[in-house]
C-alpha cells in the first residue's frame, strides 16, 4: 500500500536446479485489483516478469543475477518499457538455531522509450531465521537501499546527485513447513525514506502471503 493507494498482486513463481550449484527461477506477477481512496481504479494486468539466476561458488556464498523484463501492461507501468538488472552476492551461515543470511547487490535500469535512466540502487539485506522447530521458522530482517549518481537523459546527467538518498525496510515473517513438499509463509514489511523514490513521504506497507510446493 502506498498513501491512499492499495494494490493486490498475485505472483506465480517456480525454481529449477538443472546442474549442481546452479538454480534458475521465474516469477510472473499479476496485479489483480487496485484501489485509490477506497475505490476500484480498474487497473489490473501483467507486471514485469523476472528471471532469477543463482550460482553457489562457495558453501556459504552465492552469486546472483535477476533480470526484469518489460512485460508490464501500459495501464499499470506506462509505455517506457525499460529492462531491469539486479546482481550481487549472498552470504549465509548458521549460528545455533539462527540461520543468518545477507545480500549485497546493485540494481540498474536501462533507458526505455523516454531515454531516461534513474540512479543506480545499492542494496544491503540482512535476515535472521530462527529454527525453533521443524515446522515453524519465524524471521526478522532489514533491507537498506542507497541511490548512487544522477538521473540521465540521452546519456547526459540531469539534476543534483542522488548519492546518499536512503531507504530502509524492516520486516518480520513466519514460514510454516507442513511437510517436505508444502509450505506457507506470511510477511509484514514497511518502507521508510523520504528521499528514496520507492517510499517518499508515505510509509508504504506490504503484506505478503506465500504458498509453495517443492518437487
Amino acid at each position: 500500500m502506498h498513501g491512499n493507494r492499495s494494490v493486490d498482486v498475485v505472483a506465480l513463481g517456480a525454481r529449477f536446479s538443472f546442474i549442481q550449484n546452479f538454480e534458475a527461477g521465474l516469477v510472473v506477477p499479476v496485479t489483480a485489483l487496485t484501489y485509490i481512496d477506497g475505490k476500484n481504479a480498474e487497473q489490473s494486468g501483467l507486471n514485469n516478469i523476472s528471471l532469477m539466476l543463482r550460482y553457489q561458488f562457495m558453501p556459504i556464498m552465492n552469486a546472483f543475477l535477476d533480470v526484469e523484463f518489460p512485460t508490464c501492461s501500459k495501464d499499470l507501468c506506462g509505455d517506457d518499457k525499460p529492462f531491469g538488472f539486479h546482481f550481487g552476492v549472498q552470504f549465509s551461515q548458521k549460528f545455533g538455531i539462527v540461520d543468518f543470511g545477507s545480500e549485497l547487490g546493485l540494481k540498474l535500469e536501462t533507458k526505455g522509450k523516454d531515454k531516461t535512466t534513474p540512479p543506480w540502487d545499492l542494496n544491503l539485506g540482512l535476515e535472521a531465521d530462527f529454527l525453533v522447530s521443524d515446522m515453524l521458522t519465524p524471521y526478522v530482517g532489514f533491507d537498506f537501499n542507497m541511490l548512487l549518481g544522477k538521473t540521465t537523459r540521452d546519456g547526459k546527467n540531469e539534476g543534483e546527485s542522488r548519492t546518499g538518498d536512503l531507504g530502509i525496510a524492516p520486516y518480520v515473517g513466519l514460514n510454516i513447513d507442513f511437510n517436505p513438499m508444502l509450505y506457507l509463509g506470511f510477511e509484514f514489511r514497511f518502507g521508510v525514506g523520504e528521499d528514496y523514490d520507492d517510499y517518499g513521504k508515505d510509509t508504504p506497507i506490504w503484506l505478503t502471503v506465500n504458498f509453495g510446493v517443492n518437487f
